[in-house]
């Protein structure tokens, strides 16, 4: 085709896609089949198409479909769509074409200028769905039952081609909707800033290392520190930021309910928790909060998450930036009511931070059940001084609000005997002979959130001495979205191995993280 008819082509293909979508553009995720179906693909000039029964559109919109799903195989089509005969339907089809037929038209009966024209709307419609906020229903990685012969004869290489399988469907899914801030014309791609990233987390390195030994080990060009930085601090605001991460936090649970790897039938215990990232400049600088005085410092950049805390599946449900005057029953009833949107929660451990009036009243408005140490205010004091072992009082007053207040005694590092407190809106007796290790047990299941922050901080978040609070935040929120993901594919492998998920990680957060900036996005 002559250059100047090709452009033409482009530029008519572009705008049909760009309207198409336009038809879509209140909704935030719709159907590949269902686009497909409004769309009108190249008519067919080729003489000897009428050798095939089928039309010719539905098989051209037949191979888009295949190559935007990420299915890889004419075998997975063919059964795809015997299992989801509305979107066959949708794409033209009465009845299934086989696996010759598909092939047939593929490689006989499409040039090599349709093919082009082909990949070339495949990778248009992915760019367009990522400038309206559309989500395209890929075709996500699921278990397989396990196979138990196969299982112990070759486990290393199925968990090393499930984990790449896994990471570049993950890669394809998300990278599209992280905005970068980039120009088109743009000498980088998104990608490579994202795997630049990526290793900075891994190797927890700055920005200006990094990129040096990034750029050693993929041996090509890749961005340096001041371009990336650049496009981060060209962020407006907190909010925008928050927005952004908001809408990937909320990919990566979509990609969970797509897999079925939360039963939404099943409660969840959940903690909610802060995490303080050391500040050592000036005090004013916006953001910064006080803090216990730690590594020669008592300032901080401050964060409070809500995680699953169940073995195996410490999800991240959502991170919220603390400002110093964000209200903590504020910052609890966001957290909350995000998570209740999602899952069951049959309880929440919360940290001590929260022993407040206000906060216990958020717990009853919205009818949760709580467990958390009881600070030691005047009153609680009193009743530790004279409380026996194992004592329970129920409807305990603070201001306005009521709790139940149990104290147990335990053995502490130094041998000593020392007595806890404990608030919760629960009933528990006083005369349980295992009491104290039922509530030691129960709130024991919070520390799966330090785990939790450990492991963004270790293996997810990138160093920086930036004072700019967007770039801080940004690498946050970015680790918090690696980590989701990395359980996400945990929990996959588990399921795709032995059927059930276990506490032990079967991908380490390093390897994961490896695959995940070296394999280019692709179908699973």
């Amino acid at each position: 085709m002559h250059p100047s008819k090709q452009n033409t082509s482009k530029i008519k293909i572009e705008k049909e896609i760009y309207n198409t979508f336009e038809l879509f553009n209140k909704r935030k995720q719709i159907k590949i089949a269902d686009f497909l179906e409004k769309i009108n693909p190249p008519k067919n000039k080729n003489i000897e198409y009428r050798k095939i029964r089928y039309s010719y559109e539905s098989l051209y919109k037949l191979l888009i479909f295949k190559n935007l799903k990420g299915i890889k195989y004419q075998k997975q089509t063919i059964q795809y769509l015997k299992n989801h005969y509305e979107e066959a339907l949708q794409l033209g089809f009465t009845d299934i074409p086989d696996r010759r037929t598909i092939g047939y038209f593929q490689n006989h009966i499409l040039k090599k200028e349709d093919k082009q024209h082909l990949k070339y709307i495949t990778k248009t419609i992915e760019q367009i769905s990522e400038k309206f906020g559309i989500l395209l229903d890929l075709k996500l990685f699921k278990p397989d039952p396990p196979k138990k012969k196969t299982q112990k004869r070759n486990q290393k290489i199925i968990l090393d081609k499930k984990s790449k399988q896994i990471c570049k469907t993950f890669k394809k899914r998300f990278s599209p909707f992280i905005n970068l801030n980039l120009n088109h014309n743009t000498v980088y791609s998104k990608n490579q800033y994202i795997n630049m990233m990526i290793h900075m987390a891994q190797t927890r390195d700055f920005a200006e290392n990094g990129s040096k030994t990034f750029k050693q080990l993929q041996g090509n060009i890749n961005p340096d520190a001041d371009t990336l930085l650049y496009h981060l601090k060209k962020y407006e605001n907190r909010d925008k930021l928050n927005r952004l991460f908001l809408s990937l936090f909320e990919i990566v649970w979509n990609m969970n309910i797509q897999t079925n790897t939360f039963d939404k039938r099943k409660p969840y215990d959940v903690a909610i928790d802060y995490t303080e990232w050391y500040y050592y400049g000036d005090r004013s600088t916006p953001m910064i909060v006080g803090k216990e005085p730690d590594r020669g410092t008592s300032k901080c950049y401050k964060f409070a998450t809500i995680n699953i805390v169940e073995a195996g599946k410490r999800f991240t449900l959502l991170a919220l930036p603390v400002g110093p005057f964000d209200r903590k029953e504020e910052i609890l009833n966001k957290l909350l009511r995000f998570a209740l949107k999602r899952i069951r929660i049959k309880r929440v451990y919360i940290d001590r931070g929260f022993f407040d009036a206000k906060s216990l009243k958020v717990f009853q408005k919205l009818h949760l059940k709580y467990l958390m140490p009881a600070t030691k205010i005047t009153t609680v004091k009193k009743v530790l001084e004279i409380a026996s072992s194992h004592t329970v009082i129920n409807d305990f007053p603070m201001k306005d609000t009521k709790f139940n207040l149990l104290v147990v005694e335990e053995v502490n590092d130094g041998g000593e005997i020392v007595k806890r407190a404990f608030a919760t809106n629960m009933r528990f007796d006083e005369n349980d002979v295992n009491l104290a290790e039922r509530l030691f047990y129960l709130y024991g299941k919070r520390w799966g959130i330090e785990t939790s922050y450990r492991i963004k901080k270790h293996s997810f978040l990138p160093k920086t001495t930036s004072k700019n609070y967007l770039i801080r935040l940004f690498y946050f929120m970015f680790s918090v979205l690696l980590y989701n993901l990395w359980i996400l594919a945990d929990i996959l492998l588990w399921l795709s191995l032995h059927g059930i998920v276990e506490k032990d990680h079967l991908l380490t957060s390093k390897l994961f993280g490896t695959i995940l900036y070296t394999i280019a996005p692709g179908g699973g």
